[in-house]
Order: structure tokens, then sequence, then C-alpha cells
């Protein structure tokens, strides 16, 4: 079963001409009355029973997608809100295949001009999807409409010939056998939406009105030795089906290599580089070869594995202007804290994904812990001396 995600790009306006909190993603729903992401159908049961609290089928949509928005939200910096469109759409779909979703900016921007508390672009006459321009500039530069767009394939829950009886998975975690995670599915799309994409026609090599973007900056084919930005349109079309070759040469991406076991050449991260070439998928991914010694898998490579981790998009992002994407927003600095006295009281902690508790554990109250908020500790929580309290920083989201 092959299970892929696109990309959408529907670039419909440009613009040329402090410290920073975590991102705020707001979410803007585009179904009418009653379907999509408004359906009063009935909610799944296993994703109730996972932890989903929406009663109706609409309500478990928003959601799963709004937690998917907190997840980027902790690991993203930018003082300016991101509006993401969402809707949910008939798209390509039939027994054994199916289109997930697609997304990709609504707008780009280049040579902005340095406002108060912002900065101008890092490259001239270069394109950049428009959260990370506006998260660069400091200030909201086409406002007025959503920044990324996001559509969702409705079918998964719709119809028998859409991957048999498989069914959408609304709750966080694995997904079930017969299911398809849209929490991982969304957090993937998402990722689309803030910037790993080129704007390059990768059929023609022919950049978006014959400019680079700062995507395609950090592209390199090792067979030649050549940036994408050095490259002519011939030369890039070549490049996008040169699998294995065409390479991720920034910085902070090639520092993180040393965990990877497959996916790694001349030193440097492949990227989705197939022949002949798949217009929503090709260069914009990572390649299907990245994976850890554990088996796990890049959030972003084209197609749903069910063990994929953020391992170098972070990095990928804080190459192109994106800052502290990967540092860590929870409390505990590693997985396990292992505490020298007895732990008690009220306290509040926030953690990415969930909270587990080892050792010699004793809980008297209530614990809550939702996916990117933070974990509150109730009156009368306790924790015996020499016990381990585990924060779980990063675990597989069950792509």
């Amino acid at each position: 079963m092959m299970l892929r995600r696109t990309l959408l790009c529907a670039i419909i306006s440009l613009w040329s001409a402090g410290t920073l909190a975590d991102a705020v993603l707001t979410p803007v729903y585009g179904d009418g009355a009653l379907v999509g992401f408004n359906s009063i159908d009935p909610p799944h049961a296993a994703s109730s029973d996972d932890g989903n609290p929406g009663a109706t089928l609409g309500e478990q949509r928003r959601w799963a997608f709004e937690r998917a928005l907190e997840f980027w939200e902790r690991r993203l910096d930018s003082n300016v809100v991101i509006e993401v469109a969402a809707q949910m759409t008939d798209k390509a779909c039939d027994e054994f295949s199916a289109i997930l979703g697609s997304a990709g900016p609504r707008s780009v921007s280049r040579d902005w001009a340095a406002g108060p508390g912002g900065s101008a672009p890092s490259e001239a006459n270069t394109w950049y999807s428009i959260a990370l321009a506006n998260r660069i500039a400091n200030e909201d530069l086409i406002p007025g409409t959503p920044d990324i767009t996001s559509e969702f394939n409705k079918k998964i829950d719709e119809s028998t010939s859409c991957l048999g009886s498989n069914t959408w998975y609304y709750a966080l975690g694995e997904a079930p056998p017969g299911t398809t995670s849209f929490f991982a599915t969304a957090l993937h799309e998402i990722g689309h939406g803030i910037g790993v994409l080129t704007f390059v026609d990768k059929a023609s090599g022919a950049r978006f009105s014959d400019r680079d973007d700062i995507y395609m900056k950090f592209l390199e084919d090792h067979s030649t030795g050549k940036l994408w930005s050095e490259m002519n349109d011939t030369e890039r079309m070549n490049s996008a089906i040169d699998t294995s070759d065409l390479h991720w040469v920034g910085a902070n991406v090639t520092a993180a290599l040393g965990s990877l076991t497959g996916g790694v050449s001349g030193g440097h991260a492949q990227m989705y580089a197939p022949d002949p070439v798949q217009g929503g998928s090709s260069v914009s991914h990572w390649d299907t070869a990245i994976q850890t010694a554990d088996g796990n898998h890049e959030l972003m490579e084209p197609s749903a594995t069910g063990s994929e981790k953020l391992l170098l998009t972070g990095e990928m992002l804080q190459d192109m202007g994106w800052n502290d994407v990967v540092a860590n927003n929870c409390t505990f600095a590693s997985s396990r804290q292992t505490l020298s006295s007895i732990y008690t009281g009220t306290n509040e902690h926030e953690a990415c994904i969930s909270v587990t508790y080892d050792g010699a554990v004793i809980i008297s109250g209530d614990t809550s812990a939702t996916a990117g908020r933070e974990v509150v500790l109730q009156n009368d929580f306790t924790v015996e001396q020499g016990a381990t309290f585990s924060v779980e920083i990063d675990p597989d989201i069950g792509l």
C-alpha cells in the first residue's frame, strides 16, 4: 500500500521591496457546514478510545489538526501568527494507494526592507515561503490571507474503494492496523507550508519567476559538484532525477548526520530524486533511504512509513533561516531525570508529546498531559526519593 503526500503550491501574491517567541499557528477551516472539518457524523471509536475527545467526526478532525499545529508551535520561533488554511477534499485514491494530503505556502516574498525588530532577507533576490519571510521580517508582509494552504483526503473515511476499509485515525501515537494517522499527515503537510519545498519546476528545471528560492540554494548535485543556484534549467532538470546524488549541503543538517545509518553519501544527506520525476514529491522531500539504526525514517519523506521522526528537518529549517527549531522546548533537558529528594506538590512542566513514570512512583492525585501543552502535576503528586520521573521529549510519533 502506497500512502503518498504531495505539495500544494497556491502562490497568489508576491511581495518585493526583537526577541522571537514560540510561534502561534492558527487554523482557518474552509469547509462548509456539516462537511469535512465541520462534519457531524459519529466520531471514530478507536480515536475516541485513545484520547481524542471530539464528539463528532468534525471535532475529532479539528482536535488532531490543532495538536499538529501545537507540535510545530513548540519548534518554531516567530512573533508573527502563522495562519494555516485547512480543508477535507477529494484526492486521488484507489484500493492500493492514496494521496493523503497536500500543502504549501500560500504566498512567497523577497527583498523586503528590515523593519523595527526585523531583518532583511539573508539572500537577496531570493524567494522565501511567506511564514519564514514574516518570521525574519518580524511583521506580516502580506496581511489578510492565510500563510499556508493544506488539504486532506476525505475519501479515506468516506469511500470503501479508497484503500479498502482503511480509515483515518484521529488520536495521537501509533495508528492501529487498518488506519492512517491524520495527526502525522498534518505534521508532514504543515512542514511543507513552513518551507520544506522548492518552487523550481522539477520537470523543466525552471525557477519560479526566474529567481532562486532559499531551499534550492542548499541543493547540490554530487555528480557535478554544482549547487542548484549555479545550474541552468537543463542541469536542474537532470539533477532532479539523479537518484542518490542530489544532496542537502546546509551546515546544520550536515552536522546532524551522525545518527543516520542510511541516506548519506559524500558526507551529505540525500534528497528524493527518483527517475522519472514525481511532480508532487521529487526534490521537496528527503530520500526514502534516510533512517536510523532503530528503523526510524524522516517525517518529511514522500510516503508514510509508520516510523517517522524529525531526524533532519529541524536542522534543514535552521539552514534556511528558522531559529531554535530543534531546541528542547520541554522543561527537562533529557528524557529522564532521577530525583534526589521527594518530589511533591503542585508543579507545571512542559512535554512535547507524553509523560511516563518509572521506578518507585507514588501518585496521589491527578496528572494531565496533552501533546505540545503543559504537563500539570496536581496537588499531592508525590515521587519517592530515587525514583525516575520521565518526560518523553521526541518519541516516535506514530506516523
